[in-house]
């Protein structure tokens, strides 16, 4: 029974996902839209605090640690302002600029070419290439990695940390995976069901339950790359840039899964990003390495 769970809970919890949004976005108005991604968020959350009891990959990353009300904070407060922030930003960037250019220019235009599968598809394959790059960077670029090391100071990987990040990075990357939904102009229910893949599949990735996805990692981004990313060693994090897929580090020579082991220790080698949350908003700012 354990093994198949183990094996079922990946990809039933990615058809859930896709099945329940299809049908929220089928039975809800257009004014709906944005409550359907939280929706979820709120149910799933219930199912990942109950697998990590039941199933966990290390037993020592669960329970209320030092550093849970900070991670409480950034993934339910500062990410959630951030991506706003950006979605507010984002039209006039590009929105507004490329609607000028499809009427008088003529670009993609993903809703008079293609059907709601093949429109989800092509904005998340594109959405991921830019995010795969700018994720890329900030651990290339000493000035992005002062912002991404608050993601990669956690010394576990659990649900909750999903979204801790700061708030300025989460800003950077909104603008970097949603820029191809601006470019190919999709229908509002094409957006609603990226953003709510987009949403689980973060959570996903770092849940810390011990499932396996089979053939599945060589399509998504799921927690056994996600852990490889976090480790401590840097050669190791130094791969997995993906977001919702894993497809563009196949391509770029940087997907890392080993067969033979499991990750140890996670962190970052300096080791000196704070447990709380005021903390973590100065850690750019402050730090001198």
């Amino acid at each position: 029974m354990k093994r198949f769970v183990q094996y079922a809970y990946y990809p039933f919890l990615l058809i859930a996902t896709f099945g329940i949004t299809f049908g929220l976005i089928r039975l809800y108005p257009e004014s709906a839209y944005p409550f359907i991604p939280i929706s979820l968020i709120v149910l799933f959350s219930l199912i990942f605090i109950y697998g990590e009891r039941r199933l966990p990959f290390k037993r020592e990353w669960n329970g209320i640690l030092v550093d849970t009300k900070a991670d409480f904070l950034q993934s339910f407060v500062s990410l959630p302002l951030a991506s706003k922030l950006a979605e507010i930003v984002l039209p006039f960037m590009i929105y507004y600029p490329l609607t000028y250019m499809q009427e008088h220019v003529g670009l993609i235009d993903l809703r008079k070419n293609y059907g709601f599968v093949a429109q989800v598809v092509a904005a998340l394959v594109a959405g991921e290439f830019c995010y795969y790059w700018f994720h890329r960077a900030t651990h290339t670029l000493p000035l992005l990695w002062r912002l991404h090391a608050v993601h990669h100071g956690a010394k576990r990987v659990y649900w909750m940390n999903a979204g801790r990040f700061h708030f300025i990075e989460i800003f950077l990357v909104g603008l970097a995976f949603y820029i191809p939904l601006a470019f190919f102009q999709p229908y509002p229910d094409v957006t609603i069901m990226i953003i709510a893949i987009s949403g689980i599949t973060g959570f996903l990735e770092h849940i810390n339950i011990d499932f396996r996805a089979g053939w599945l990692n060589y399509i998504f981004n799921t927690a056994e790359h996600h852990r490889w990313h976090h480790s401590n060693v840097v050669k190791e994090s130094n791969t997995n840039y993906g977001k919702v897929l894993i497809i563009w580090d196949l391509i770029f020579g940087t997907f890392f899964l080993p067969k033979d082991r499991v990750v140890e220790e996670v962190g970052t080698v300096a080791d000196d990003v704070p447990y709380d949350f005021v903390g973590q908003l100065k850690y750019p700012f402050t730090h001198k390495g």
